[in-house]
């Protein structure tokens, strides 16, 4: 360990992580926004791939946008503000299990900054937990409720539809096939299409979800 991190363990035991995470933000978050502005002024001005939300997951080869600081972020950005690209200069957007953490009016504001950055032929895939699934289970036999694939177990099956629409406060807004395309469509797009697990209208988009979601994950693409 070095002398350097020996001294920032030493402060964080007498001061506590949290007062330590507040104090240096700020010189964090300015490191960010000029590492930032730096690689957009490097960017391409057409055939962009955008990974919006990407968190710890980010794909090689594209421009991979979340708000969170961390070496492997392009572009550390709060998807609220819109998009920080030029009109028409993105070929592909991909955006997993991202949707539902932004209020339906912040939604509706990204997806038409998607359409806006999109090139003609362009395409956007959203997935995100697919609510009628859920519902519709919940109305049933609720054996989809209780799939081994969820991380967390639960006593009942109102339990999962909570973890579902709430997820500890981090979900604002769920969606199912209806309500996901109306929002694509008023955002501009003409083409919506709903897709199934690793397939998809443009073959850069092909075999990029996570497999282990899946099963209660829904797909929709939306063409420019």
């Amino acid at each position: 360990m070095s002398l350097i991190q020996s001294l920032k363990n030493a402060v964080v035991r007498v001061i506590g992580r949290d007062r330590a995470n507040r104090i240096t933000a700020p010189y964090y978050d300015r490191q960010a926004r000029r590492r930032t502005s730096e690689r957009l002024a490097k960017l391409p001005a057409k055939d962009l791939q955008l990974n919006l939300g990407c968190g710890s997951q980010p794909l090689p080869g594209w421009v991979n946008v979340d708000i969170a600081r961390g070496p492997q972020i392009d572009v550390v950005w709060d998807l609220t503000r819109g998009l920080p690209f030029p009109d028409e200069s993105c070929s592909v957007i991909y955006s997993e299990h991202v949707i539902e953490h932004l209020s339906k009016t912040d939604a509706a504001t990204l997806l038409r900054e998607c359409f806006r950055v999109l090139q003609v032929g362009g395409v956007v895939r959203v997935s995100t937990l697919d609510t009628e699934r859920f519902l519709r289970s919940y109305a049933g036999n609720c054996e989809f409720l209780h799939d081994p694939g969820f991380a967390e177990t639960i006593e009942t099956p109102l339990d999962r539809i909570n973890m579902m629409m709430r997820e500890n406060g981090q979900h604002l807004w769920v969606y199912d096939h209806e309500s996901l395309a109306l929002a694509l469509r008023r955002a501009g797009f003409s083409t919506v299409v709903q897709q199934k697990f690793g397939e998809s209208a443009h073959e850069r988009l092909r075999q990029m979800d996570t497999p282990a979601r899946a099963f209660e994950t829904l797909y929709i693409e939306g063409i420019k």
